[in-house]
């Protein structure tokens, strides 16, 4: 009998573990204090960044490692993979070495017209890797403990750039609270990445290059709460649910036209 039931646990709990996702699905709700709302959505190796009273977003598929950049309203999306924007990230520096003495005189004969466009398209190209990352910017933290915002653990921090308080923020570097380590890895890939492009994101994406900034903090880690004190602002996670997630959300922008990241001179 006793065996019978210890069978019968057995085969219920395997049933219960079998109808489990294999990974929690995660929506994570990050406040600024400009008033600006972004909602950050995981599933299965990939981001989508949202914002509030914004048609744009962004996708990241950690499997590609690609961001996306889909307009709906224009019906079409942008694609740059890591070898691309390391590509363009030294063509823009050589470029600029060679154009910089020239530079001024150039923009200063063009029409108005002409040199927003020429500007814009210098905009799109990448530049250097952020601040926190350039060897050039001597940077240096000191800890502050830990903390648990909004049911995620974080360790404080404060950033010194060159000398000067830059910001404060507080890092997730685990998987806690309602976050799988299956989608702190996605996040934390997500960050890496979006910190590389933030210097260039002004080009490609416009306004909605500002979400890019929640992310590009200075020092590794998924930022959970940040005060920028070079720029007098403040984001933060307020809320994290593990809700399942349909893959349209993720997959729905394949329908529209895809264009070529923008060049310089194309």
């Amino acid at each position: 009998m006793i065996s019978r039931c210890i069978i019968s646990s057995i085969t219920t709990v395997t049933i219960m573990l079998a109808t489990l996702p294999v990974h929690a699905d995660a929506t994570l709700v990050v406040q600024g204090s400009d008033g600006l709302k972004s909602t950050i959505q995981v599933r299965n190796g990939k981001g989508k960044m949202s914002a509030a009273g914004m048609d744009e977003y962004i996708i990241y598929d950690t499997g590609e490692a690609i961001i996306s950049y889909v307009e709906p309203l224009q019906q079409r999306y942008t694609q740059v993979s890591e070898d691309t924007l390391e590509a363009n990230v030294q063509a823009a520096a050589n470029l600029q070495e060679i154009a910089a003495p020239y530079m001024a005189g150039m923009l200063a004969g063009l029409s108005p017209a002409q040199r927003r466009m020429i500007e814009q398209r210098l905009g799109a190209m990448p530049g250097p890797p952020a601040a926190g990352h350039n060897s050039d910017v001597n940077i240096k933290t000191v800890a502050r403990g830990s903390r648990t915002i909004s049911g995620l653990r974080c360790k404080a921090s404060g950033i010194v750039k060159n000398g000067r308080p830059a910001a404060e923020v507080c890092m997730a570097t685990a998987a806690s609270g309602r976050l799988s380590k299956h989608d702190f890895a996605t996040l934390e890939a997500m960050v890496a990445f979006s910190r590389d492009m933030a210097p260039a994101a002004g080009g490609l994406m416009g306004d909605f290059a500002g979400q890019l900034e929640i992310l590009a903090a200075d020092v590794d880690g998924v930022p959970i709460a940040v005060r920028d004190l070079e720029h007098g602002k403040r984001y933060q996670v307020t809320a994290v649910s593990n809700t399942a997630l349909p893959d349209e959300l993720f997959n729905g922008y394949r329908q529209f036209v895809k264009r070529e990241m923008p060049g310089l001179l194309r």
